[in-house]
C-alpha cells in the first residue's frame, strides 16, 4: 500500500510504501543530494564548522 508524504527539504509530495521497514522523509531528488553530501563529510574541517 502506498501513502503520500511531503518531503522535509523541498515540500513536494511523493509516494512511499506504508509497510516499508524505514519510512522515508525525503523525495528521490533530495535523497540523492543528501547522500552525495554525506559521502563527502570526511572532507569537512574543524574550521568550517560553526561553534
Amino acid at each position: 500500500m502506498k501513502i503520500k508524504k511531503k518531503c522535509k527539504d523541498c515540500g513536494k509530495e511523493f509516494e512511499t510504501e506504508k509497510n516499508s521497514r524505514y519510512l522515508r522523509k525525503y523525495c528521490d531528488k533530495c535523497s540523492k543530494e543528501r547522500k552525495k553530501a554525506y559521502e563527502k563529510i570526511y572532507m569537512v574541517t574543524a574550521d568550517e564548522c560553526e561553534e
